[in-house]
């Protein structure tokens, strides 16, 4: 009996861990940010071997609710470009990509002004 049990929490374990590594490899579940570039914000890193520069950036979701996020880019970053960030616990920054302001949802847009 005990060792069907250890057998059951056992499979439980792995099918909890294989779901972990999903959600976290899976980047089809992050949530999206936008933020508006500032050149104040940009840190080179020189602590890589190629060109890294690091944001850290006020970013607000489509019904305006607020969260500051740090990401690395492999160039410096247009100066007032809007992006579109992709955000997932645990990884943080997963993707970014510009956007065209109109392509910003209205509640974040008046925010980033």
């Amino acid at each position: 009996m005990a060792r069907r049990i250890a057998t059951i929490v056992l499979g439980v374990l792995v099918l909890g861990a294989v779901a972990g590594v999903f959600y976290l490899t899976n980047t089809d579940n992050a949530s999206i940010w936008y933020v508006r570039v500032d050149d104040a914000a940009a840190q080179r890193k020189d602590d890589c071997d190629e060109e890294a520069w690091e944001y850290t950036l006020d970013a607000y979701d489509e019904g305006g609710g607020h969260r500051q996020l740090a990401f690395t880019a492999g160039k410096r970053l247009r100066d007032g470009a809007y992006l579109k960030l992709g955000y997932m616990p645990v990884r943080e920054v997963v993707s970014w990509e510009e956007v065209q302001p109109d392509q910003v949802p209205d509640a974040a847009r008046e925010r980033l002004v």
